[in-house]
């Protein structure tokens, strides 16, 4: 992000004031340059749920959350296109700073007080709130309307006279909680000064289970994440609000659905792929509706812009839904086959009858690439739910179950990584618990308040309305009686992998975090199954092929392929598996110990129980991590042995 300087007009008195000036549109305002701390290009933004529609998104300053406001809407004019000329003024109140988006910047202006005029009574009042006076230069030629960056900035700044009793009151007590001043600061660096010590570098340690929903990435903390499910269509509920897509029972207990790209008044994910769809084969229509027309080059350089427009978008995608998976694999081989014919290289050395006949081949292509997209779309919408995933988790004393678009991965963070929200205002049911920013920053997930994602009374009433009658119906009569008698078992929680068509857990509480495969380095005259050792945040950890382990045949790794990080004793070790499913729980009387039959085998010894879901129709092979570790220790033991 590129800062900016502007060069001062000339003085014009010793008692006046600099204006960092700007313009939207035709119009000319200014802030004090003391609270301008600097002027920034448009960087890139992560948008917020649910905040008023001045909040443009937030973005990453040297380490700094910056929350952006198109200064446009706040003021209630109509948003206009960025253009190059667009940028943003950080400004500083109180140590805290706000992006605003303008048109562009035009210069610093020093104005005398005596030029400063209260603002035209004409002018609406909710605009005058944010005028700080009306500077007149040559001659009334100029008019600059200075602002006040403190009114601008706030989110309270909003005619609170527009609110409800309830809402004023969380105003209120928002402004008061970011207005300890000096003192509340320096005790809460302290603290978090204690907790750095206390745990060492880098503060205390956050497990977040991050997901995507709309294009952004957010978490929960791992220890509010119940479970996460596979999305089934639940029971509609009469008279609910519309993101609350109805309940489902799960293990007698029943579970509010709620869409949360509905809460956060998104499209839906169908809509949005379809919509990225279209976008993607967009150029292949127009080009096919020139091709009759155009020769030579211009069709040759109409087809590659096209097939390099939609290969982006196809390298991009990534579903879990086979059907969608094979619809498209056809359009990428289709494809590159357009690509390779329309480059020079293939034609360079045609007649004009092969000329003819590649242009044809070329069109044909071009048509059956259309018609599997088509298809695509019509597939999106029964096959979506295969990408989708339900994430439970406990909300004001209750359970409360989230679609999200996609899953990622479970995380480690550090304290000091996340940052409290931004002090913007939520519609009721979405806010902000924090933001995370890994990777320099480079990366931002915006962590969800689990309190209050669904109305309390709403929840009661659901829950109450359709919770006795549908716990009754899953429980059977001896299930029922052991509830009764308190008999039920204990919860343990999984993270769930496939290896091959297998099905494999292991308790959470012993996985560190979950990552993609990243850069592994090989070892020398380590065991088969020991891929190679990694780093881990400076961490170096031995990295294992769970498949060479069990003596399964190799497989190359793909965009599913994951590395569960165990944690036993302090010494970190790397899982390799085909993919991560789910977490859920188990209750221990649905796990039994494993048959004898495979308990003795190779593998067998790594298996401490067998997992019943379903009444039995999937079964989850619940790992030992510990005797695994124990294994490799004793291989490499072995091997140093071997070369001593």
């Amino acid at each position: 992000m590129a800062t900016e300087t502007l060069k001062p007009a000339a003085e014009a008195g010793a008692d006046g004031t600099q204006l960092v000036t700007f313009l939207l549109k035709d119009e000319e305002f200014g802030f004090d340059i003391m609270s301008v701390q600097e002027i920034i290009r448009l960087p890139k933004m992560v948008e917020l749920p649910d905040t008023p529609d001045y909040v443009e998104g937030i973005s990453s300053l040297r380490g700094t959350v910056l929350p952006i406001f198109d200064i446009r809407a706040r003021f209630g004019m109509k948003r206009e296109e960025h253009t190059d000329r667009s940028r943003v003024l950080v400004i500083d109140v109180d140590g805290k700073q706000t992006g605003l988006l303008v048109d562009s910047v035009r210069q610093v202006t020093r104005v005398g007080r005596n030029e400063f005029e209260p603002p035209p009574g004409a002018i609406r009042s909710e605009t005058t709130d944010y005028i700080d006076g009306v500077v007149k230069l040559d001659d009334g030629k100029r008019i600059i309307i200075a602002l006040d960056a403190r009114r601008v900035c706030s989110v309270n700044g909003d005619n609170g006279a527009t609110r409800d009793p309830g809402e004023q009151k969380a105003a209120t007590g928002a402004t008061a909680r970011s207005s300890h001043g000096a003192a509340g600061d320096e005790a809460k660096h302290s603290h978090k000064e204690q907790s750095r010590e206390a745990a060492g570098k880098g503060g205390e340690v956050h497990q977040l289970v991050s997901f995507q929903v709309g294009g952004e990435e957010f978490a929960f903390p791992m220890e509010q994440v119940r479970e996460i499910l596979r999305v089934e269509t639940p029971k509609e509920v009469p008279g609910a609000p519309d993101h609350l897509l109805g309940v489902s029972t799960v293990r007698g207990q029943i579970l509010p659905i709620v869409d949360l790209r509905r809460l956060l008044r998104l499209s839906s994910f169908a809509a949005d792929l379809i919509a990225a769809c279209r976008l993607a084969g967009a150029e292949y229509q127009t080009w096919l509706a020139q091709s009759g027309s155009s020769s030579g080059k211009e069709y040759q350089m109409g087809a590659t812009a096209a097939a390099e427009h939609l290969r982006k978008w196809l390298s991009a995608f990534n579903s879990s839904s086979q059907a969608l998976t094979e619809t498209l694999a056809k359009a990428r081989g289709l494809n590159e086959h357009v690509s390779k014919q329309a480059s020079g290289d293939a034609s360079a050395d045609l007649d004009a009858k092969g000329l003819e006949a590649q242009h044809k081949d070329i069109v044909a292509s071009a048509q059956a690439i259309v018609v599997a997209l088509q298809t695509f779309e019509g597939q999106v919408e029964g096959n979506i739910r295969e990408d989708q995933r339900i994430i439970v988790v406990d909300s004001n004393g209750s359970q409360l179950g989230l679609v999200v678009d996609h899953v990622n991965e479970v995380l480690n963070v550090q304290d000091d990584a996340i940052e409290p929200p931004p002090n913007l205002a939520h519609h009721q049911g979405v806010s902000l618990s924090g933001i995370a920013k890994l990777n320099d920053g480079n990366r931002l997930i915006l962590l969800l308040a689990t309190g209050n994602l669904l109305d309390r009374q709403v929840l009661e009433k659901v829950v109450a309305g359709a919770g006795n009658e549908a716990a009754k119906a899953e429980l059977k009569p001896g299930d029922k009686k052991e509830k009764e008698n308190g008999q039920a078992g204990e919860e343990l929680q999984l993270v769930t992998f496939l290896l091959g068509e297998e099905e494999y857990g292991v308790p959470i509480a012993k996985i560190q975090e979950i990552d993609r495969l990243s850069k592994i380095t090989q070892t020398p005259k380590a065991p088969k199954f020991v891929e190679g050792v990694t780093n881990l945040r400076g961490e170096v950890i031995p990295v294992l092929s769970t498949r060479t382990l069990f003596a399964m045949e190799a497989k190359a790794s793909d965009d599913h392929t994951r590395v569960i990080i165990v944690d036993l004793g302090g010494a970190k070790t790397g899982l390799i598996v085909d993919s991560v499913k789910q977490v859920l729980s188990i209750s221990s009387r649905n796990i039994a110990p494993p048959p004898a039959s495979i308990s003795s085998g190779a593998d067998g010894q790594f298996i401490s129980g067998i997992g019943k879901v379903d009444d039995g129709k999937r079964m989850i092979i619940l790992l030992d991590v510990g005797k695994v570790l124990t294994r490799v220790e004793q291989s490499v033991l072995a091997g140093l042995g071997a070369h001593a």
